[in-house]
């Protein structure tokens, strides 16, 4: 058994009324969000294997992603068996996120065929497009179907179960909560304000396209990582959570016009822009306007002032 420590503090400050349900010291909470996110993953097992609705798929990844963050705000605090390591659970969101995105891909694609007046030419290419698409989705869905009902996924419903009855801690698991909070999120920012994705501003070079599509993904950790303790915070921590959305929704549409280039190019080769050129022309207006405004909302997270904001919000 993990040693007690007895510590004496003051709570942080705080505007929102305290939970009398809320665990008091760390380990009690890390199990009360494992809890909630592996509930909330397994709630759309069934809907994602009836393929009735591509929601069960979003929110099972949803659920997953903050599963995968909770583990890393926690890693100092508890021990979880390699079924539920961080290896594990990126293949399963590897295996989810694939078909995710080829729903995603279809429904920009169907959006944009109904809005856009398509010449003869690019109807047959957008067939050409739907065709090897639907190919794609029926082949990825049969390896996610295959992967939800193996044993790979078994075993890991299983260590999460037998986890979720009987935890294994590390000491610090005894730490009051408020004590332990700036420790428990500063490591994920630090992280995040270090990344060189901040410092791109050449948007034609893929290798520092990538960088930033990497920045998106650590965006989203924090923001899912400070989701995680928003009750202890007020306004202004809130405020930063939603600021940090509205970033890594920014970035994600310049991601996924990304992935629909290597689509088009892997479908219909380099020179798909002669075949859709009005395809073409939205993605170049679009780019602009999304890089400019991701210019703008990035610059000030490259001063000294905002970054020591951030620092001081987890240490109200």
């Amino acid at each position: 058994m993990s040693p007690q420590l007895v510590l004496t503090v003051s709570p942080p400050l705080t505007k929102k009324r305290p939970d009398k349900k809320r665990p008091d010291i760390v380990g009690d909470y890390a199990h009360q969000a494992m809890q909630k996110y592996v509930n909330h993953i397994f709630k759309q097992e069934k809907g994602v294997l009836a393929h009735d609705d591509p929601e069960f798929l979003h929110q099972m990844r949803v659920g997953l992603r903050r599963l995968r963050t909770a583990c890393k705000a926690f890693e100092t605090v508890i021990v979880l068996p390699n079924e539920m390591n961080d290896r594990a659970l990126k293949q399963l969101g590897k295996v989810l996120g694939r078909v995710r995105d080829l729903d995603v891909l279809q429904d920009w694609l169907s959006r944009y065929a109904d809005d856009v007046n398509l010449k003869k030419s690019e109807k047959e290419a957008f067939c050409t497009l739907s065709k090897a698409l639907k190919k794609q989705q029926k082949k990825y869905v049969v390896r996610m179907d295959s992967y939800l009902r193996g044993r790979a996924y078994k075993r890991f419903v299983k260590a999460v179960g037998q986890w979720l009855k009987r935890p294994q801690y590390r000491p610090l698991s005894r730490l009051p909560l408020c004590v332990a909070l700036p420790d428990l999120q500063l490591p994920m920012m630090g992280q995040l304000l270090q990344h060189p994705g901040w410092l791109v501003v050449d948007d034609a070079d893929p290798t520092m396209l990538g960088q930033v599509h990497d920045l998106r993904k650590c965006i989203k950790g924090v923001r899912y990582q400070m989701a995680l303790f928003s009750e202890f915070y007020g306004e202004e921590y809130t405020n930063q959570v939603g600021a940090f959305r509205q970033m890594q929704d920014l970035l994600g549409k310049l991601q996924d016009e990304t992935v629909l280039r290597s689509f088009l190019v892997d479908v219909l080769g380099s020179h798909w822009a002669k075949k859709i050129p009005s395809l073409n022309q939205y993605f170049q207006q679009q780019h602009q306007t999304l890089w400019q405004q991701w210019l703008g909302l990035r610059q000030p997270y490259l001063t000294l002032d905002r970054r020591d904001a951030l620092y001081k919000l987890f240490l109200q």
